[in-house]
């Protein structure tokens, strides 16, 4: 309460101006603003008691209202301005009935803006703090396993996976399938001797101008169907022979590494192959 009733000094010393002052428009002006201003300012609306402060010293500038601004920054939380105005009060009024309290209140705005800029180097610090730990790298990744060493290779390429075995069944399939061609081809090779042998027989008859008999006619067609079974089974035995010939080697195990030797012999060379299945 004593801190309030101060800023109200103001307006009683401006009413006690003498008469030559009383009719100073400028003094009547700062009046009413000082009178608005206390009514603000008791209130609590500060900021408007601050404004009107402000006008009625741009008005009349007595020192009194410096004291005045300063309790209205001070109820602000403008410590900085308060002392600045408090300063400016007992410089003007070095002999102020009030220095006391004044100088109170220095000390007090001095400790606030002290506890003030404390808070605000603590938050800056703790502002700098968490951006280091936001941009910081993160930790590098531990192995998979504790205490295995991993390879330079580990973790820029997976390891190749082995070529899948070559299977059986394809061995079995080519062979049966060779196996099948053998046989076309053997009875397509008959066949065609056959057809050979009767056309042999039918010329010969043409030679010798012989006989035509039912018996030649019957073997004439039947060494035209021969030719035709052969040129069939022929075909068929080597397209088998083919099929199982690349089934044969696709099942075949294939050789992982193979070493070549040539030795000298007299008049030539001997050429060795080892191959690793």
């Amino acid at each position: 309460m004593r801190v309030r009733l101060a800023v109200l000094l103001a307006l009683p010393l401006l009413l006690a101006a003498g008469p030559a002052a009383a009719a100073d428009p400028a003094l009547q002006e700062a009046r009413k603003l000082t009178s608005a201003a206390m009514v603000e300012y008791n209130v609590g609306r500060f900021e408007r008691a601050l404004e009107l402060y402000t006008k009625a010293y741009e008005r009349y500038p007595k020192p009194v209202l410096l004291f005045d601004l300063g309790q209205c920054h001070r109820q602000l939380g403008h410590f900085e301005r308060a002392l600045f105005f408090f300063h400016g009060y007992l410089r003007e009024q070095p002999n102020a009935s009030n220095r006391p309290l004044a100088e109170k209140l220095l000390d007090d705005s001095q400790r606030q803006l002290d506890a003030q800029k404390a808070a605000e180097a603590e938050a800056q610090a703790r502002a700098a703090e968490a951006s280091r730990a936001q941009n910081a790298p993160p930790p590098p990744s531990s192995p998979a396993t504790a205490g295995e060493p991993l390879s330079p290779l580990a973790s820029s390429a997976a390891p190749t996976p082995p070529p899948a075995p070559p299977s059986p069944m394809l061995r079995v399939a080519g062979l049966a399938s060779a196996g099948l061609g053998v046989v076309l081809v053997g009875v397509g090779a008959y066949a065609g001797l056959r057809s050979a042998s009767l056309s042999k027989q039918i010329s010969q008859l043409s030679t010798q101008q012989g006989t035509w008999t039912p018996q030649y006619e019957s073997d004439y067609q039947s060494g035209k169907s021969l030719a035709t079974v052969a040129d069939v089974f022929l075909a068929a035995g080597a397209v088998a022979l083919a099929t199982g010939a690349a089934l044969t080697w696709f099942g075949w195990p294939k050789a992982t590494s193979a070493t070549a030797t040539v030795a000298p012999l007299p008049g030539g060379a001997s050429l060795g192959l080892v191959a690793r299945f």
